[in-house]
């Protein structure tokens, strides 16, 4: 936090009040930890001018400044809400993680896993991230949050990336969060869209053309991990996650300030 009122002590000596931006980006659960930043950023008074979202980060953003009702409290419920809906034969409950049994369910899930996904559009179904997201947005369009904001997709037929700052706020959402394999993509206007980390985990660029004068860019990536690769879809995932997060590096770079939260 004293980094960022450095900043604007700096942009001060230029310009009376600088504006600030953030950059929230994709991270699936780990998302979350953007409810805690704009906690923190609202009780020191750092006031928000614009925000632009990927995946999670646009949920969070558009709970943030659409949502009357808005809270960390309520979030989490919303995400509690989902995992229970999660279909039975992708959960594994055994303990013992290298237990004979525990590979076994593993290889049943990662077959159910490929076999769902592959021969529909996702192994989640279409209503459950609607129901999920019309309790977030209560049926509001992106121009009528508080703040500006924008959500980012992807359009697998052009290969570009597609930004929502007006429209249905449901629509821009879930396409934006459409990951594929677990959420079917979204057609809209000739376009197939999906999750919106594919082409820009941290949308820093699209605050920078919101007009601000500091972006801030919260990263929830946790680039020390150290994953468990055990079959050839965890091998596919972990390359597509290392394609994303050089590609990320690009753009972090264009941000004045990054905030990675500690996960413990």
């Amino acid at each position: 936090m004293k980094k960022i009122k450095n900043i604007l002590v700096r942009d001060d000596k230029n310009k009376s009040s600088p504006t600030i931006g953030l950059a929230l980006g994709g991270g699936g659960v780990r998302g979350l930890a953007h409810a805690g930043v704009l906690s923190v950023l609202e009780r020191e008074n750092i006031p928000i001018q614009a925000i632009a979202g990927s995946s999670m980060g646009a949920i969070i953003a558009a709970a943030y400044t659409l949502n009357p009702g808005y809270s960390k409290e309520n979030l989490i419920g919303l995400m509690l809400d989902l995992e229970t809906s999660v279909p039975r034969r992708l959960k594994s409950h055994e303990p013992e993680k290298h237990a004979l049994l525990h590979r076994f369910r593993q290889f049943i899930n990662l077959e159910s896993f490929i076999l769902t996904g592959l021969s529909g559009w996702g192994i989640f179904p279409e209503t459950l991230i609607i129901e999920a997201l019309n309790k977030i947005v209560l049926g509001k369009d992106l121009q009528q949050a508080v703040i500006p904001i924008a959500a980012v997709a992807a359009d697998l037929m052009s290969g570009e990336k597609v930004i929502f700052k007006e429209g249905p706020a449901a629509i821009a959402l879930q396409a934006s969060c459409a990951l594929p394999g677990f959420f079917p993509p979204v057609s809209l206007n000739d376009k197939l869209l999906v999750d919106g980390a594919i082409v820009d985990v941290v949308p820093v660029d699209v605050v920078k053309r919101m007009g601000v004068d500091v972006v801030i860019a919260v990263d929830v990536d946790q680039e020390e991990s150290q994953p468990e690769i055990n079959n050839g879809l965890e091998v596919f995932l972990r390359s597509v996650e290392l394609c994303s997060r050089h590609h990320k590096r690009h753009f972090l770079k264009l941000a004045d300030l990054v905030v990675r939260p500690d996960f413990g």
